[in-house]
């Protein structure tokens, strides 16, 4: 009888003990903000597919493209590049925009060049600058292993670029439409004229290749002002900002979707 009295002070002490400790916290205090450091491991990488809507296997890269994007995230971003001096791009309809034969001519590309073809950071490798739909997801891979060099946030449409090692850059920023429906051949020899082209580069804010910066240690502010010209759908259009090295590779990108 004495060790169940024991036991039985015990339990109500541990009761009170723990009733005591369970105080009403107010609901502004639950949450606290804990200052976090910038993220200095990641980075996004591009993925240029030049394509046009005469192409029938274009359809494919677009696929492989959606892809990649599925698996990688926000770590890819996807642009479309219809160039107008490819006889794939011409005729009825018509993507084309100057800025995408700037860069499609940088890459070698010519009147004769077959697609669908593309580009990973604007890097070239052992086999040229341009490489077939099933190539990029290897030279994927291999550019997702490198480390970043220069780091670049963005908050809404303002950008902070910082470096560990004080370089010279250039910030491109191209206007990209998603979803912009419209005729494409398919391998049947069929012409879907519902077709949904993605991730459509419409045009450049400047030039194609953007603005020298010099990025260091102190953070660079950098707003992004983009006009969307007439034909365009404002709700499908968003500005990817591109950091470029003296190399003109890509460092760094982000897709901003509020412009």
């Amino acid at each position: 009888m004495h060790l169940r009295g024991n036991i039985f002070i015990y339990v109500l002490c541990c009761l009170l003990l723990v009733l005591s400790s369970c105080e009403v916290i107010k609901e502004s205090e639950r949450l606290i903000e804990v200052p976090m450091p910038a993220d200095t491991t990641g980075r996004a990488h591009v993925l240029i597919e030049y394509t046009g809507f005469r192409c029938v296997n274009c359809p494919k890269a677009a696929e492989s493209a959606a892809a990649l994007k599925e698996l990688y995230g926000e770590r890819l971003i996807v642009v479309s590049m219809h160039p107008a001096s490819n006889p794939f791009t011409q005729g009825a309809y018509d993507y084309t925009c100057e800025a995408a034969d700037v860069l499609y001519q940088y890459m070698g590309g010519t009147a004769t060049t077959p697609f669908p073809i593309g580009n990973i950071d604007l890097a070239e490798v052992e086999s040229g600058w341009l490489s077939e739909y099933t190539e990029w997801p290897a030279l994927l891979a291999k550019r997702m292993s490198m480390p970043a060099e220069v780091h670049m946030t963005a908050n809404k449409n303002e950008l902070t670029l910082f470096a560990e090692q004080a370089q010279t850059c250039r910030l491109a920023i191209w206007l990209v439409e998603d979803s912009v429906q419209g005729a494409q051949a398919l391998p049947d020899g069929s012409v879907d004229k519902q077709y949904y082209h993605r991730h459509v580069l419409r045009g450049t804010v400047g030039d194609p290749w953007g603005e020298i910066l010099s990025v260091g240690l102190l953070q660079t502010k950098h707003t992004v002002k983009v006009d969307i010209p007439d034909g365009c759908n404002p709700k499908h259009c968003s500005a990817v900002a591109v950091l470029l090295n003296e190399k003109r590779e890509v460092l760094d990108a982000i897709e901003i979707r509020e412009i």
